[in-house]
């Protein structure tokens, strides 16, 4: 079978309306999409998002502090809720696939990443995670357990954490085993469980990574042909948000590497997508493309989507 990574962010299974986890209507959305992708002759491997999950169980984490002294780790907090959306969408991914008549084993394993200590994100946290607070909330926090919190585009103050660069899949063989059994892969949730090497052996570490660069090295290390990464919007824009917008159907290597240097995708939503991009097509990856969920088919057929590529 043909081989394709699809990376879905954990907004796309998020509850927005009503703040829980996941949402089952949206969960089935993204499974049907997936398993017709399989029927049309791919072997995806998934990965996935787990921001506002992340933010939830902070936030419940802050709120039982008093029954709970030991706040909960937030390596523990990726970990948990890697599982936890792992868990259902692989159930909910064997369940489509039985109802369009294939059957394959699908398997969610939590991941482990390698992450450096002395990474520069650790002296300059930068990704925001958890609820919004108000200004005496995240002072109380800061005060109490040495929150770095800052003020989130004017909607409140949300704490900000390290996102360092990932270095190394642990369970990376193991994936490897699986894909080559054809069997449906999990894997790498919220950029994966960041931990480094100490004295003691593999420890967790108080960071998260996103998970676009981590699926950026597994498509690159599996050497993987096909890496899909999912957004809101089925295509890359120029201008995007002014009255000159333009949709891309394509672009080359030259051109996604020249717009980014111009500040055409932004830091905190199309940049590191097009950025991890540009690295799996420079260590050799075959076919990069940017799509909504629901377009991840035809995308691959090559009919919506923006696809990168090292020519046209």
């Amino acid at each position: 079978m043909k081989r394709v990574l699809i990376a879905i962010g954990g907004n796309a299974l998020y509850d927005k309306d009503q703040g829980n986890n996941l949402e089952l209507h949206l969960l089935r959305e993204v499974c049907f999409h997936i398993a017709h992708v399989v029927k049309r002759g791919y072997l995806p491997i998934i990965t996935f998002g787990n921001g506002p999950q992340v933010g939830n169980l902070l936030a419940m984490a802050e709120k039982s502090a008093d029954l709970f002294p030991s706040p909960i780790p937030l390596d523990t907090c990726v970990s948990w809720t890697q599982g936890e959306i792992g868990y259902w969408l692989a159930n909910e991914i064997y369940t489509q696939l039985i109802n369009i008549g294939l059957d394959y084993h699908v398997v969610a394993i939590n991941t482990t990443v390698e992450v450096s200590p002395e990474d520069p994100a650790f002296q300059k946290p930068s990704k925001p995670v958890g609820r919004f607070l108000t200004q005496s909330e995240a002072q109380e926090l800061y005060e109490d357990r040495g929150y770095i919190v800052t003020q989130d585009a004017g909607r409140g103050y949300r704490r900000l954490v390290p996102s360092p660069k990932p270095l190394k899949i642990l369970e990376e063989r193991a994936i490897q085993k699986l894909v080559e059994q054809n069997i449906i892969t999990l894997c790498c949730g919220g950029g994966g469980v960041p931990v480094f090497w100490s004295d003691e052996g593999v420890k967790g570490i108080e960071a998260v990574i996103d998970k676009d660069y981590t699926s950026c090295l597994l498509a690159k290390n599996l050497q993987i042909e096909n890496l899909i990464i999912c957004t809101e919007v089925d295509y890359v824009y120029l201008n995007y948000g002014t009255s000159q917008e333009k949709a891309l159907g394509q672009m080359t290597l030259a051109e996604a590497e020249r717009y980014l240097a111009e500040g055409q995708f932004s830091e905190g939503s199309m940049g590191p997508k097009v950025a991890a991009l540009i690295d799996y097509l420079k260590s050799g990856g075959k076919r990069a493309l940017i799509t909504s969920i629901p377009q991840m088919s035809e995308a691959l057929d090559g009919n919506v989507g923006t696809a990168i590529s090292c020519s046209l």
